[in-house]
């Protein structure tokens, strides 16, 4: 991990510096060369007489009067590139920023302009409606419109890049789609209609609509017959080309009306996947979707936490806090880099007491680290991971019940209890939050296309993505973990029907040894409960 800030290297020992008295071969900059009128007053021309006696001297090795500085220059030029997301987040290292409200804020053009510059999500999402749109021709799906083409709805089209990796999938699988983006920012709807013209020839419809309010495409020749069928071939393998509506008997009248979405597309995930109501957005819209065939992207997201020790936020969030008062229960999006993990998958390279495996609330199965003490041998091998749990998941399919229907929000709240094992003492200033997602599951080969912010995970699933930094989650007042304890904590989405927060809270356990060999589970602190309620994310 690369630090923050150039660091000053100082040197014992090494005795004087040839010429640093000298004020013309004083190094005037920073990065330890020499001026080019000190190196010319340095290195005069030689004399015939010196000139001649060089051949003699040129197979003599040349001592440096200062190693020392010459390997620090060597170290510098060898360092490596810096990756994307280096280069990205340059400045944003341990930076609080709070959470954006899409909802209740227009995003400025700065906003969505910083959101399009990772093409590695935009790619992601176009392999995932590629392979949507493959397997909907290749199983011989209906299509919703009434002229046999794939219905494919943007909610939340912002400035248009899911448009056009919608409209770039629907040419490299020839397969036709009727795209409608749909956009309340009035912005961003201007610039909608001005791609539309140049660059989309206007085969995109741009609605003005809050998703949630949206009653669907509409069509002046939407007809109540059975949905377009795909032709087929002797051996029932669908074409990609569907049958003309001339085919097809019409025992309907063709009247206007709303038909329903086949493919709906969003990018509503938070750094938390659903810190900035994701849910409550797509509730308002997945009782559009196709009831038997349609397909949500992304289909799901599950939310991650683990502990951590960051000092420098908390001095941040403490100081913050003189003039702003709900500073130290709001949380922060930050690239976290002076952090430590409090919890591991493995136990550290130092330890020779084996540990218990993690446990978690509600049953859901987690892998267990070993408990065998890793030996001497294998440490440059190994590299101890955090330990990063699941909180809960959010699942997004078609549904009959629409939002007039749905009283209230409570069927989006959740609660998790989780248990960290630590190995170390050390003391807990909040936690880390991620978020893993399921663009596209497929129903054939049950492959899925996945990104990520998972630590284990990123490198895999979604490498260089720089769309999202983690979540902190702070507390209010640091927690002391002693050596081998664990780490209880809770944690809920709550909603009171006008606005969505979270509460969490944290308590350290440790064991006492009693006569028999037997242990008791003690409480030996814990925090007080933590909730984002005055800050919370309005619907």
């Amino acid at each position: 991990m690369r630090l923050k800030a150039p660091p000053w290297v100082l040197l014992c020992d090494v005795g004087p510096i040839p010429g640093v008295d000298d004020p013309d071969e004083i190094i005037p900059v920073s990065d330890g060369f020499l001026s080019p009128g000190a190196s010319a007053d340095a290195a005069p021309s030689p004399t015939p007489a010196e000139a001649a006696d060089v051949p003699r001297k040129r197979g003599k090795k040349i001592e440096d009067p200062t190693p020392h500085l010459s390997y620090m220059r060597h170290l510098q030029r060898k360092q490596p590139p810096r990756s994307t997301v280096e280069r990205y987040a340059a400045g944003y290292q341990d930076y609080l920023q709070s959470p954006l409200q899409p909802l209740t804020d227009n995003l400025e053009s700065q906003t969505y302009e910083v959101f399009e510059k990772d093409p590695v999500k935009y790619d992601l999402y176009e392999q995932a409606i590629r392979k949507a749109l493959r397997e909907w021709a290749d199983q011989g799906k209906p299509a919703s419109s009434p002229d046999g083409r794939v219905v494919v709805a943007v909610a939340g089209a912002g400035r248009g890049p899911l448009v056009t990796r919608a409209l770039r999938a629907s040419e490299t699988e020839g397969v036709e789609i009727d795209l409608w983006a749909v956009e309340k920012n009035p912005n961003a709807y201007v610039l909608l209609q001005r791609h539309n013209y140049e660059d989309w020839q206007n085969r995109v419809t741009v609605v003005q609509s809050d998703m949630r309010s949206w009653k669907g495409p509409w069509r002046e020749d939407a007809s109540a017959l059975s949905p377009q069928i795909f032709a087929s071939d002797d051996n029932h393998s669908a074409s990609k080309i569907p049958t003309s509506l001339s085919s097809i008997s019409l025992n309907h009248v063709i009247k206007p009306g709303h038909t329903p979405i086949d493919i709906l597309i969003s990018e509503l995930l938070g750094s938390f996947g659903d810190n900035e109501l994701s849910p409550e957005c797509l509730d308002g819209v997945l009782h559009l979707l196709n009831p038997t065939h349609g397909i949500s992207i992304p289909f799901s997201y599950t939310a991650y936490i683990t502990p951590i020790a960051t000092p420098k936020l908390h001095a941040d969030i403490s100081t913050r806090a003189t003039w702003e008062a709900t500073a130290p229960e709001t949380p922060a999006v930050v690239w976290l880099h002076a952090i430590d993990y409090l919890s591991l998958q493995s136990p550290p390279l130092s330890s020779s007491r084996p540990i218990d495996s993690p446990s978690r609330q509600p049953s859901q199965k987690n892998k267990q680290p070993s408990t065998t003490p890793v030996p001497d041998s294998s440490a440059q091998d190994l590299a101890p991971t955090p330990l990063v749990l699941s909180t809960w998941t959010f699942t997004h399919k078609p549904h009959a019940a629409p939002p007039s229907l749905l009283l209230s929000n409570c069927h989006n709240t959740r609660h998790a209890h989780l248990l960290f094992r630590t190995h170390d003492r050390a003391v807990c200033h909040g936690l880390a939050g991620y978020f893993e997602a399921v663009l596209y599951r497929s129903a054939v080969d049950g492959t899925s296309v996945e990104l990520s912010t998972h630590p284990n995970t990123m490198e895999k699933k979604s490498k260089a993505m720089i769309s999202w930094f983690p979540i902190f989650f702070p507390l209010k007042t640091p927690l002391y973990i002693p050596d081998h304890a664990a780490l209880s904590v809770s944690m809920w989405r709550q909603t009171d029907g006008r606005k969505v927060w979270y509460e969490w809270m944290v308590e350290s356990w440790g064991w006492n040894l009693l006569i028999g060999g037997e242990k008791k589970k003690v409480r030996l602190g814990g925090g007080e409960l933590m909730s984002s309620r005055s800050v919370g994310c309005l619907m």
